[in-house]
């Protein structure tokens, strides 16, 4: 008599972190959604030309590094990244200067921030929370 014994812990690994990652991945869509409606909503505000291409370029980027899921929420593209760090952050100027873009000359010494990505993940603080736990994760932290 012989026996075997089998483990299934690295196909029960498996399927504990591909649920992690996708309650990752659908805890970015909400804050990605929300940072995408908060640029178009300021975008009558704002001095910046208005195209859609800052908000259609919000994405996000779910990746795993050891036992660490990363969810990453920002745009990619260099020069629309510039402007939407602008737009959050706000940013001095020089009056006087002329912007063939708008084709005036400035006129005030800076540019208020008007947020996007900060309260998109502010607003939703509770509900990434509640995604990632009700996944299993332990030892959820927002940065």
């Amino acid at each position: 008599m012989s026996v075997e014994i089998k483990s299934y812990r690295k196909e029960c690994e498996s399927r504990i972190l591909n649920g992690l990652e996708k309650a990752m991945r659908d805890a970015c869509i909400l804050v990605q959604n929300d940072a995408k409606k908060n640029i178009v909503e300021h975008s009558a505000k704002t001095p910046w030309k208005k195209t859609g291409k800052v908000a259609s370029a919000v994405n996000h980027e779910v990746k795993t590094e050891g036992d660490v899921i990363i969810g990453e929420i920002g745009i990619a593209d260099k020069d629309l990244a510039f402007i939407g760090k602008k737009l959050e952050l706000g940013h001095p100027q020089h009056p006087g200067q002329f912007v063939p873009a708008i084709g005036k000359r400035l006129v005030a010494s800076d540019v208020p921030p008007y947020p996007w990505l900060f309260p998109a993940v502010e607003s939703n603080r509770d509900k990434i929370i509640e995604i990632l736990k009700s996944s299993g994760a332990k030892g959820v932290s927002i940065e």
